[in-house]
């Protein structure tokens, strides 16, 4: 068997190739049916001999038609739907939360009144007495003389009769009645006192109040630093009972402290000080306690 190459318009060494194993599977096919009828008939006959005869594929084409292999089609089983898994939602545990701190309460603070210190005034100065003249010396007693011999007592003579003693005279003592009086008539008369200054304030030891007395507000800072003390707050009250001027008399050593119960003195209202029902401006010390 000889191979010759293909030239152009022949078919190629593949398609060949191609054919003559198709041959081949033929043939072996048929081999095959005979020998398996054969075998059926006796089992003590052998086979008749198949001849293979090779051929010699020319160059001309042979047409050979394509065999149809049917393919039988393949049942695939069907695939039961694999259920989905049931979902179920879990509930996720809250994160804890951290509780607010309670905030620390502040100390409530109560203000306590302090029993308003009574004023004493000031007695006045008294004036200083006028140094005493100094007395004049006694005159030097002249010296005795010497004494006289006593002189013999005379016989007491008779008394005499009393005689009647004369009226009055009425004229004399008017005169001197009418002289008297135009002496107390021209006399000076006395010097007046001194008018009172109404402007002057008048230092009080207790005044009363319009309404309840101040209280001062604590700061708040002063309550966390613990700050506490006594102001006394001087009050210049006007005569229609307002307040004109607030000073701090003594101070507790926090000026927020002092602040608070200047504002506190402002804010009061107070009734006119009179004396015999005239109103005159007066000055009082007001103490504010700010104790913890």
């Amino acid at each position: 068997m000889s191979f010759h190459s293909s030239g152009p318009g022949q078919p190629s060494y593949g398609v060949k190739l191609f054919a003559l194993a198709g041959m081949l599977g033929v043939h072996a096919a048929l081999a095959a049916t005979i020998w398996f009828s054969s075998e059926q008939q006796s089992e003590l006959s052998l086979p008749e001999a198949t001849t293979i005869q090779y051929v010699e594929i020319s160059d001309e084409v042979v047409d050979t038609a394509p065999v149809e292999e049917t393919v039988e089609p393949v049942e695939e089983p069907e695939l039961e739907p694999i259920p989905e898994p049931e979902w179920t939602p879990t509930e996720m545990p809250e994160p804890d939360i951290m509780p607010e701190p309670e905030p620390i309460p502040e100390p409530e603070w109560t203000p306590t009144e302090m029993p308003e210190p009574e004023m004493v005034l000031p007695e006045p100065e008294p004036k200083p007495e006028p140094e005493p003249e100094p007395k004049p010396e006694p005159p030097p007693e002249p010296k005795s003389a010497p004494k006289p011999k006593p002189k013999p007592k005379p016989k007491p003579k008779p008394k005499p009769k009393p005689k009647p003693q004369p009226k009055p005279d009425v004229t004399k003592a008017e005169k001197t009645a009418q002289a008297g009086g135009q002496a107390s008539e021209k006399a000076p008369p006395k010097a007046p006192q001194a008018p009172v200054d109404p402007d002057r304030p008048r230092v009080v030891g207790q005044v009363d109040y319009q309404g309840r007395r101040p209280v001062p507000e604590y700061p708040r800072l002063s309550i966390r630093r613990g700050e506490t003390g006594r102001v006394v707050v001087r009050v210049l009250i006007s005569p229609q009972g307002d307040v004109q001027k607030v000073s701090v008399q003594r101070s507790s050593g926090h000026s927020r402290l002092d602040n608070a119960a200047l504002d506190a003195a402002r804010k009061a209202r107070f009734r006119p000080y009179t004396e015999n029902g005239v109103a005159y401006p007066a000055l009082a010390d007001i103490p504010f306690e700010f104790v913890l």
